[in-house]
């Protein structure tokens, strides 16, 4: 990585990101802890660090400040894209981290949704990657006005967070009348359901695809969307 990058960088972790992103790392944490709450709601406040960094730097005129050094454009967005990467990684390992505290603590079962389990980390980074190519991938148009874009960015979160748990939903449906075992025979809606939810090993090989397939998807997705940010931020003329 280039020293203007790596410079770049260490200028988005401490010039004003720092309080706020520890903020919202908080309550993303602290989401995964409430009873019976999706778990997909903790990373979102995630996304709304990433929308505030940009509205931060344009109420600081960041934006103007840093094309005027002797950095390329491409090298700035690059910077911001690995801070945006590096609170979407981080989220996903505080997922972990309170995964494991609450199956060695022996919390509940949600049952308003999925729980952390190994498909949902999959699911979390297909969710992610939406977001990104919605705003990430357009915000550089006009970095300054970032407010249209994550709505139309958010708005989708939610979207994609309710088609994911829709085989969980219908999965919570389905065992009302029928046993985990029933509804693994043949392929229905609340079969897939089952597989994201369980957690006692019986669809883990199934689960680790689904991660796979997510980190592979979330990973291709950030340099596509990089390339576009980029492309953007080249003709956008401050």
């Amino acid at each position: 990585m280039k020293s203007q990058t790596l410079n770049l960088l260490r200028k988005e972790i401490t010039l004003g990101n720092s309080a706020q992103t520890m903020i919202w790392f908080i309550c993303c944490f602290g989401m995964f802890f409430i009873p019976n709450y999706p778990v997909y709601i903790g990373p979102f406040y995630i996304t709304l660090s990433i929308f505030m960094t940009f509205g931060m730097n344009q109420v600081s005129h960041d934006t103007l400040y840093t094309v005027l050094l002797p950095v390329r454009k491409i090298d700035t967005v690059k910077a911001r894209f690995l801070f945006c990467g590096m609170l979407e990684v981080v989220s996903i390992l505080f997922a972990v981290l309170a995964g494991l505290i609450r199956y060695f603590a022996k919390f509940p079962e949600s049952k308003s949704g999925v729980g952390i389990t190994v498909a949902y980390i999959g699911l979390q980074l297909v969710v992610y990657l939406i977001f990104n190519i919605l705003f990430l991938g357009n915000v550089y148009k006009d970095p300054v006005k970032p407010g249209k874009r994550y709505l139309v960015a958010g708005i989708t979160y939610f979207l994609s967070y309710a088609i994911c748990e829709l085989p969980v939903w219908a999965y919570f449906h389905a065992a009302g009348t029928m046993t985990d075992a029933q509804i693994a025979q043949g392929f229905s809606l609340a079969k897939i359901g089952l597989i994201f939810y369980s957690q006692d090993g019986a669809f883990l090989g199934k689960q680790v695809l689904i991660l796979l397939t997510g980190i592979l998807l979330y990973s291709l997705s950030w340099v596509l969307t990089f390339r576009q940010a980029a492309k953007q931020f080249e003709k956008y003329d401050m």
